[in-house]
C-alpha cells in the first residue's frame, strides 16, 4: 500500500482534477476516471506527476483497482494510517493544493540519473501533457513537459508571448541550473522555445539544440484564427483527444494564446548564441483530402490553409530570418499537425541541411 500523508489525498485529487479538465468538486462520490478520459497513457502520466509533487509512488494499477472517485479516496485515506512523516504538505490558501498546476511535468526518465535533460514547451492548450504519446526516447533522457501558469487560471490578460518564456525559463533552470539546454517546442511551443532560447543565450547560457515542430513561424503566418480551433474542437479533429472533444479549459487556453500570438513579432537571435536548429514538418493537412468551402473556414487566411489542407515540403517557411548565419536541419515526417506528436516508432524522417 501506498504511504501517504492526509494532505497528499487532497494534492493527488488535486493533480486528477488538473489533468482531466475538471474541477476538485467534480471528483466525488462514483464518478469514473473512465469516463473522465484516464486511460493508460494518461494514468502513466498522472501517477508520475503524483510521484514527482508529492514522492508517493502509487501503483501502475491504481486507476483499475480503484477505478471510482470514492475508492481511490478510501484507499487513499486508508493509507494515511500507515504513514511516517509527519510534515504536512503545503496547501494553499485557496484550499486546493499548491502543486496542483506545476509549471513541468516528467514525461520520461528520471531527472536525477539522466544524461541529457529535454525541456518541451507547451502548444496553445498550454498542457505539457500534449507529448505524453511521443515515443520512448531513450533511458538515459529526461523529457520535461512544461505547463502554462495560466491553465484554469484567472490572470490571462497578462498573457504574453515573451513574459511566459522569462517565467518558463526560471522553472527550467530550477530544474537544470546550467547549459547546455534541449529545448522544443511544438505549433505554438515553438515560438515558445525560441523565446526561452533567447532569453537563456542573453544569461550567457548554452543552447544546444532547439527543435522546431510544426511551428508556422510568425514573420510568414498570422495567428492562428478561433474559428479553426472551435472547427477542429468541434469536429473530434484535434488529434491528441481522439474521439473526445477536449475540455472546456484547452479552448479557453487556446483563446489567451491566440490573443498572446497575435501581438507577437519575433526578432531574430544573436548569432553568436545560435543553438543547432532543427525543423520538423508534418507531411499532411488535417483535411487534405475535404472541399474546403464545406468547412466554412476562411481560407485566404495561409495558416489556416497550411493547417489544414496545403504542405509545401521542405523548406524554413521563415524561420530562417531569424537565426541569421545558422544550418537549420529541416526535416518531414508522416502525420498531420495533430498526429505529429505521436508518431509510429520507426518512422523515417526526410531530411536536409540548409546554410542560411
Amino acid at each position: 500500500m501506498a504511504t501517504t500523508k492526509p494532505s497528499d489525498t487532497e494534492i493527488i485529487f488535486g493533480i486528477i482534477a488538473q489533468e482531466v479538465g475538471v474541477t476538485r468538486d467534480e471528483l466525488e462520490g462514483e464518478t469514473e476516471f473512465a469516463d473522465l478520459g484516464v486511460d493508460n497513457l494518461l494514468a502513466k502520466s498522472i501517477l508520475a506527476q503524483i510521484l514527482d509533487e508529492t514522492k508517493v509512488r502509487l501503483p501502475a494499477t491504481t486507476f483499475d483497482d480503484h477505478p471510482t472517485a470514492s475508492s481511490l479516496h478510501s484507499y487513499l485515506q486508508e493509507s494515511v494510517k500507515h504513514s511516517t512523516a509527519d510534515t504536512p504538505k503545503k496547501i494553499a490558501s485557496t484550499g486546493s493544493p499548491a502543486s496542483a498546476n506545476p509549471l513541468s511535468i516528467i514525461l520520461q526518465g528520471k531527472p536525477l540519473s539522466s544524461n541529457k535533460k529535454i525541456f518541451l514547451l507547451p502548444d496553445g492548450s498550454g498542457s505539457g501533457m500534449a507529448y505524453l504519446r511521443l515515443p520512448i526516447i531513450d533511458p538515459s533522457v529526461c523529457l520535461i513537459g512544461m505547463n502554462s501558469p495560466f491553465v484554469q487560471s484567472s490572470g490571462g490578460e497578462s498573457f504574453t508571448v515573451e513574459g511566459i518564456a522569462e517565467g518558463w525559463v526560471k522553472e527550467i533552470r530550477l530544474r537544470q541550473p546550467e547549459g547546455p539546454y534541449i529545448l522544443g517546442g511544438w505549433s505554438a511551443g515553438g515560438y515558445y522555445a525560441f523565446e526561452v532560447a533567447k532569453i537563456l543565450v542573453r544569461a550567457g547560457q548554452k543552447v544546444e539544440k532547439l527543435i522546431l515542430i510544426d511551428s508556422p513561424c510568425r514573420l510568414v503566418f498570422e495567428e492562428l484564427p478561433m474559428e479553426v480551433v472551435h472547427y477542429l474542437s468541434t469536429n473530434n479533429l484535434m488529434g491528441n483527444w481522439g474521439s473526445k472533444k477536449p475540455p472546456s479549459w484547452l479552448v479557453e487556453h487556446f483563446e489567451m494564446s491566440i490573443r498572446a500570438i497575435s501581438e507577437y513579432t519575433p526578432t531574430p537571435m544573436d548569432p553568436e548564441g545560435l543553438p543547432e536548429v532543427f525543423i520538423i514538418w508534418a507531411e499532411d493537412g488535417v483535411l487534405k483530402n475535404v472541399d474546403p468551402i464545406s468547412t466554412g473556414l476562411d481560407f485566404n487566411v495561409k495558416v489556416t490553409r497550411f493547417l489544414i489542407q496545403e504542405r509545401d515540403g521542405v523548406k524554413p517557411h521563415g524561420w530562417e530570418r531569424l537565426f541569421p548565419g545558422a544550418k537549420l536541419s529541416i526535416a518531414t515526417m508522416p502525420g498531420n499537425h495533430f498526429t505529429i506528436v505521436y508518431p509510429p516508432e520507426g518512422y523515417v524522417a526526410t531530411e536536409r541541411t540548409t546554410d542560411q
